[in-house]
């Protein structure tokens, strides 16, 4: 069940599956190369997991490449703890696709955590009419709390 299709680009959104776990897992590390300020990467597959059990999580699919990004979406608030897409399928509309099927499975504007250092997502977020709230309780040491337009 596709959830929201790309048909330029022959991607489409639908709802992880158990058989999703090693190529959303890959992923997620392949994309932690890009933080070095993180912490390990057993800690932070641990964090992965366990939001996994306890969250929503939705895919991006391409045919030829698979899974190329993945959101998690926690089932009681509309907060994102987790937004990951490809480094090849950046840019391309993946990760506000994810974003928009998200908004529309909370039925309300989202909140998400960027690390301070990731100068990109924040650029990109603020363009998409993402906003910084202001001593916003939660998030990790070094991250900025966005509220989602």
């Amino acid at each position: 069940m596709a959830l929201l299709l790309h048909q330029g680009a022959g991607w489409k959104i639908r709802p992880y599956a158990r058989t999703d776990n090693v190529s959303v897992e890959t992923l997620f590390l392949d994309c932690l190369d890009a933080f070095p300020w993180r912490s390990g990467p057993v800690d932070e597959l641990i964090r992965l997991r366990q939001t996994l059990r306890l969250s929503r999580c939705i895919v991006a699919e391409e045919p030829h490449a698979g899974v190329i990004g993945f959101l998690t979406l926690e089932r009681k608030s509309p907060y994102v703890p987790h937004l990951f897409v490809a480094a090849d399928w950046r840019l391309c509309g993946v990760g506000s696709g994810l974003l928009e099927v998200a908004r529309d499975l909370a039925r309300a504007p989202l909140e998400l955590d960027v690390d301070d250092q990731n100068i990109l997502a924040m650029k990109a977020y603020l363009a998409m009419g993402w906003t910084e709230k202001v001593d916003a309780p939660g998030g990790r040491p070094g991250q900025v709390r966005l509220n989602g337009p």
